[in-house]
């Protein structure tokens, strides 16, 4: 049962996410003359929040920390904690990656956030379904690797998660849904989700 589930949100994202493209395609063609004008207005909203220095909240001593918080915090019913919200993703970490060809040098903000929102709800539906599975186990970590690339992304660093194993008793899952936890003065915190 559980397995189905997954495979019918994925079936979900991937329609989703044609639809979003084939969406962007048009638009790209010249459908809405507006489009690159939402892009410039865009890119110079994210360049003005250009800073050496944020404020973030919920932040972990090591990346370790930051992707178990999060991971518990899920747990525990609150999918908002020790993850980016949506105006840090936008108006820190967005800006710090513009050279970096993301969703906000094709796509206007409120489009970028939407399909980025999308993402994290298929991806935290997919984690909810896990941990309530295991309803009343606490979960170890049992691998956690990191990609031996760390992007610079101005004033962030970005740690791409490799391999996420987590235990439930005997029973071992593969998580694949965390992606990027963000480093900003030596202090850390999940922020790239999806499926």
């Amino acid at each position: 049962m559980n397995a189905r589930l997954i495979a019918i949100t994925q079936i979900i994202f991937a329609i989703l996410t044609i639809s979003l493209v084939a969406n962007c395609k048009k638009e790209y063609k010249g459908d809405d003359p507006e489009y690159f004008k939402k892009i410039e207005e865009s890119q110079a909203y994210l360049r003005a929040r250009i800073k050496d220095n944020y404020e973030i909240s919920d932040l972990s001593n090591t990346k370790e920390e930051a992707v178990y918080r999060f991971l518990e915090a899920v747990q525990n019913g609150q999918t908002d904690r020790y993850i980016f919200t949506k105006d840090e993703y936008i108006n820190i970490f967005l800006p710090n990656t513009m050279d970096e060809n993301t969703l906000s040098n094709t796509m206007p903000l409120e489009q970028a956030w939407k399909f980025t929102d999308m993402r994290r709800f298929i991806a935290l539906e997919n984690l909810q379904n896990l941990f309530k599975k295991h309803k009343t186990q606490k979960f170890k970590i049992e691998t956690l690797t990191w990609r031996e690339d760390v992007r610079q992304l101005k004033a962030l660093k970005g740690h791409r998660v490799g391999n996420l194993t987590i235990s439930f008793g005997n029973e071992k899952v593969t998580l694949e849904e965390v992606r990027l936890v963000v480093e900003h003065r030596g202090k850390f915190k999940v922020c790239v989700i999806g499926t």
